[in-house]
Order: C-alpha cells, then structure tokens, then sequence
C-alpha cells in the first residue's frame, strides 16, 4: 500500500491544529503537531494502548488532556522562573514534521522537530516508530549554555479500570507521595485507589515496567532509557469531576505511568550535550 494512503494529515481542530493520521495493517494512530503530542496509538486486534479524554480542548497555550504529553525542557515548576510555564514549552509548541517513512513490514516512522523558542533553550527531536510495539525517544540538541534539566513523557494508559490493575516493576524503588488526599494503596504490586500522585526515585534504567489488566486480558510493558525515575498518577474521581478536560468517572479509564527525568535526579547539561529519552510500549496478551 503507497504510503500516502496509509500517513495522511488532516485538521479537525482547525489549521493550527495539523493531527497525522496512521492507519497501516498493524496498527491505528494520530499525532498532533501540535504538541508533538501522541494522541492515540493501537495495535491490530487490540483495545486502544493510549486514554485520550473526549473533552480535550485544542487551544493555542494549553495542553492537551490525555495521550502522551511531553514534558520539556524542565518537569513541574521551571528551575529558576516561576513565570515560565509548568511543564515547559514542549506541550504547547508547534512542532514540525521533519520526515516520515514506511517500512515493508507496514511500521510507520515519523520524525518531529522542535526549533529552540530562543537563544536561552535547546531544540528538540521526536522520533515516533508506530506498528506493533509504539517506540518513542525524545532528543535534547545544541544545548546552548549549561542549564538543569528534567522531562517526562507523560502516558496516559487506556485502563478498563484503573483501581483494578496493578502496576510491577517499581517494588524496589523509593516513592514521594504528593497527592493531597492519597487513600491507602496495595503494594507489591501497586493496586492504585483515588487519587495518587508518585515520583518514584530512583528507578533502574532498565527495569521493565507492566500495567497488568485482567478484565481486558492483557498487560502493558514500559521499557526505558535515559529514564532513572519514573511517575504514577491519577487524580482521583473528586479532582477529576472538577476538571473541564476530563469529568465525573473520567478517572476510571487510565492510568498515567510516566518515563521521566524528574529534578531530583539532578542533572544537568552543558552546552554541546545531548539528552535521549525513550520509552518502548508492548501489548502483552494473557489469557
């Protein structure tokens, strides 16, 4: 099949909102440019892999609720100016499709480019590998002055429920609770309930991570690097039904387990380095 019928982009949201659309016999996925945002990704004979809320709002300077966010060039609140938006400017950037190619074996690989906002940030680079497995690394390039730095790829999962998985991969690593309101949580594994909000750290660059779904029989495997932390997230039904972008029972449908590079792992870069940070996204089936 020619690639131009199996990569198409169209503009649902309106012309500042390009949306790439892959539909190959492996597998079914849209990027928004805007972004550089995976907002949906699954594999032949599968449930969708990636929660992407129905009440997103695509709107010049917010992010979208759902899919995977990128979060860059700084994690949470910028190192040193708190007017600088949360999270970075990766999320809310328009991002630039540097190339696309098929594979014979119908895998689909996208390249974005994110040109540096100004001379005080590097840019950025999203290589996407879509078939059966998602394969996603995020390039930081021509650094221009040492600078801290943090990121996150920030995943939502498509759950059938997400008080009803459990999380493994995570039971030797330390956690920092910081929701608000958490409830008592199952351990070894993580059966999360209402609402958490973990930074685990340090984490092994190459523990596997799974979302393990009886009631969709199947489990979800994160593998990283350039990662050595890792985030579990879910607001809880009371902050979910109070969130324009997600609505009572939203919760239940994902689970946000994040690849990150969070502050605590204090690293920084130079001018010249380079950072890469990848995540691979198997689809386990069990019976």
């Amino acid at each position: 099949m020619p690639a131009q019928d199996m990569v198409t982009t169209e503009y649902p949201h309106g012309a500042d909102f390009p949306i790439v659309r892959i539909q190959t016999p492996l597998c079914s996925a849209e990027v928004s440019l805007y972004g550089g945002h995976v907002l949906q990704w699954t594999p032949a004979g599968h449930m969708p892999v990636i929660y992407m809320s129905p009440k997103a709002v695509f709107a010049k300077g917010k992010a979208l609720r759902g899919g995977i966010p990128l979060c860059w060039p700084w994690f949470g609140k910028h190192p040193d100016d708190a007017a600088q938006p949360s999270h970075g400017v990766a999320r809310t950037s328009l991002w630039q499709l540097a190339g696309m190619e098929e594979e014979e074996d119908g895998r689909v690989r996208l390249l974005l480019a994110l040109p540096p906002a100004n001379k005080m940030l590097p840019s950025a680079a999203l290589a996407l590998e879509f078939g059966s497995e998602l394969t996603m690394s995020l390039m930081t390039l021509d650094v221009p002055h040492l600078m801290p730095f943090s990121a996150a790829l920030h995943t939502y999962f498509a759950v059938s429920n997400y008080e009803t998985v459990a999380v493994t991969g995570l039971e030797e690593s330390a956690f920092t609770e910081y929701a608000a309101s958490p409830e008592p949580h199952a351990e070894d594994p993580l059966i999360p309930a209402g609402s958490i909000d973990r930074i685990y750290c340090p984490v092994q660059e190459n523990a596997e991570l799974s979302i393990h779904d009886p009631a969709w029989k199947r489990s979800i495997r994160i593998c990283r690097s350039g990662s050595g932390s890792a985030v579990v997230w879910n607001p809880g039904a009371e902050l979910a039904a109070g969130m324009a972008d997600l609505g009572p029972g939203a919760e239940k449908g994902f689970l946000c387990v994040e690849t990150t590079v969070v502050p605590a792992e204090h690293i920084s870069l130079r001018y010249g380095d380079t950072h890469e940070l990848t995540q691979r996204i198997q689809v386990i089936p069990v019976r």
